[in-house]
């Protein structure tokens, strides 16, 4: 699935974009959410868990990854605690089998399906990439706003291949996919016993 984003710079034209990086939620997903990290410390009393080190999250086949992550749940009556936002600070990487987008912290709330990413800001697809300071995407509806900012003097900038090309500078390495820092998602050992 592709989202269509409408990027907005200070003083230019909107300016229509297909394609980068959102295109699937964590929320919506299938199987439980799935949080590795080197650390946890648990908040329970203000519904907050704190993961550092390395933090992954995944769900299907869409990851959130970044250094330091917060994750607000509140208590249900019956089962295990309901996760509702996440706050991830540090590399943050929001990935689909597609897309990438990333920024310096990020937020992300489940149940209204709304990612914002925040600093230094860049959507990648393929050899399609889109940059800007402040990125605020409703999954739900398929609108998003990416705008520039002063850290970029205010502007908001894309770069569109054509298949031809993309497939030309694929194959040279002039467009290589960007480097996720950390190891990546761990599989999941069950404690002998």
């Amino acid at each position: 699935m592709t989202l269509r984003f409408l990027i907005a710079a200070c003083a230019a034209a909107p300016l229509l974009l297909t394609a980068p990086a959102m295109g699937q939620a964590l929320g919506s997903g299938e199987g439980p959410v799935d949080i590795s990290a080197d650390d946890f410390e648990a908040f329970d009393a203000q519904g907050m868990g704190v993961y550092t080190g390395d933090v992954n999250v995944v769900r299907g086949n869409v990851r959130l990854r970044a250094d330091r992550l917060e994750a607000y749940y509140v208590r249900r009556e019956t089962g295990g605690p309901e996760l509702r936002r996440i706050v991830a600070e540090g590399d943050v990487f929001y990935i689909t089998e597609n897309e990438i987008a990333r920024g310096d912290r990020g937020t992300y709330d489940l149940m209204g399906e709304v990612i914002e990413l925040m600093g230094s800001v860049v959507l990648t697809q393929g050899c399609n990439v889109s940059t800007g300071e402040h990125l605020h995407a409703e999954l739900a509806t398929g609108v998003a706003r990416l705008e520039g900012g002063q850290n970029s003097s205010g502007r908001v900038r894309s770069v569109f291949f054509t298949d031809d090309a993309a497939a030309a500078a694929q194959s040279s390495q002039d467009c290589p996919p960007p480097v996720i820092p950390g190891d990546g998602p761990r599989p999941y050992e069950a404690p002998e016993g």
